[in-house]
């Protein structure tokens, strides 16, 4: 009902109507004249002032929690739409409990549509629920917008670019259901606490022994006693632990096993929260492609109280795209442990370059456990 040609069309019949003087004729013309003018502004201004927007009942979900999705349409003027469509992206990794996502299966990502009429200054809510059924950080979003005038003639389209982000943790189960005791987990990594000896706790001297490191020896005790004396520390109070993750789990680096590497992951956030309860620091390094190319992540060993959400939030960002070869990551984070720290391995594909690497570690005067 717009165009230079309908324009054009009405012009014509106004002048055979006026030539002609036919009052039915000019009447109609001047409707449709009407009709193509009020078509022209609501389509002009259709998409004037009106937003759409997504809100979480939550943003960061427990492995299988629920929340809401609630979508917001906001037609903020006095013309009112007799239709809005709206075309949101939306992972299927996430799942839709009520309502359809459209497009193959086969995608990871489907369209989310919507269709609304909205009244001048007019907001409406659609609340639908969302389960986490899959470890990850999932985007919803870009979104796409269209509407047009009441008979269809005309629409206009808007890309909404806003991207809102859902985060949802790893798997976190009892160390039993790992096939580890849940008193020691990890074997004696209580005793091997005990005998790690703190250089900031310094607590007495005796006499040298062999094998005692040439450091460690007191020079001006030795001076005053006339024999060599050697510095005794208390044992440190708080054990450290870095989780090194391996997200290679076939000899081909952009090959993987999804159980193997969900395994993996499930393992480490398990630990991760374990460790934190007992009152230990817990840090975390793995060799994982993300979002920006960076070749590996590192978190320093902690025990604040966001430490385990930052944990589980960097262990849901792993991708199954291996950055640094495991052995790698393994020599690069040893100069960056703090004294004593017990390196918990875990991978899916044990290589003789790995175990001779944590044999270098444990070298270094740091427990090595493998899982």
């Amino acid at each position: 009902m717009t165009g230079k040609r309908w324009w054009g069309s009405l012009l014509i019949l106004l002048i055979v109507a006026l030539i002609a003087r036919e009052g039915l004729l000019l009447v109609f013309v001047l409707v449709l004249a009407l009709a193509g003018g009020i078509s022209e502004l609501w389509a002009r201004h259709c998409l004037t002032n009106v937003s759409y927007r997504r809100h979480f009942g939550a943003s960061h979900l427990a492995f299988g929690e629920e929340t809401t999705l609630t979508v917001e349409f906001v037609n903020a003027k006095p013309l009112p739409l007799a239709w809005l469509a709206v075309r949101d992206s939306f992972p299927r990794a996430v799942t839709l409990l009520e309502g359809t996502i459209q497009g193959s299966p086969s995608e990871d990502r489907g369209t989310l549509t919507n269709v609304v009429s909205l009244r001048w200054y007019e907001r409406v809510l659609r609340r639908y629920h969302i389960r986490g059924d899959h470890r990850g950080i999932f985007q919803f979003g870009p979104a796409e917008i269209r509407s047009g005038d009441i008979l269809g003639f005309r629409i206009q389209e808007k890309a909404l670019p806003d991207i809102d982000t859902l985060v949802v943790y790893p798997k976190v189960v009892p160390l039993e259901a790992l096939g580890l005791p849940a008193d020691r987990p990890m074997g004696e990594w209580r005793a091997q606490r005990r005998v790690v000896e703190d250089p900031l706790r310094f607590a007495t001297v005796r006499d040298y022994q062999p094998g005692d490191h040439p450091r460690s020896i007191h020079w001006k005790a030795s001076a005053r006693l006339g024999r060599l004396q050697t510095k005794a520390y208390d044992p440190s109070a708080t054990l450290a632990l870095m989780l090194a993750v391996d997200v290679q789990t076939l000899p081909g680096a952009y090959e993987y096993r999804p159980n193997a590497l969900e395994y993996t992951i499930m393992a480490a956030a398990s630990l991760a929260a374990h460790a934190l309860e007992e009152r230990h620091l817990v840090g975390l390094c793995a060799n994982s492609i993300d979002a920006y190319g960076h070749q590996h992540l590192y978190m320093p060993p902690g025990r604040h109280p966001q430490q385990l959400q930052a944990l589980l939030v960097a262990l849901a960002s792993l991708r199954p795209l291996r950055g640094l070869p495991f052995e790698a990551l393994l020599e690069m984070m040893t100069p960056q442990l703090p004294f004593g720290a017990t390196v918990v391995a875990l991978t899916a594909f044990l290589r003789d370059e790995i175990l001779e690497t944590l044999l270098a570690v444990q070298d270094a005067g740091h427990p090595v456990i493998l899982l």
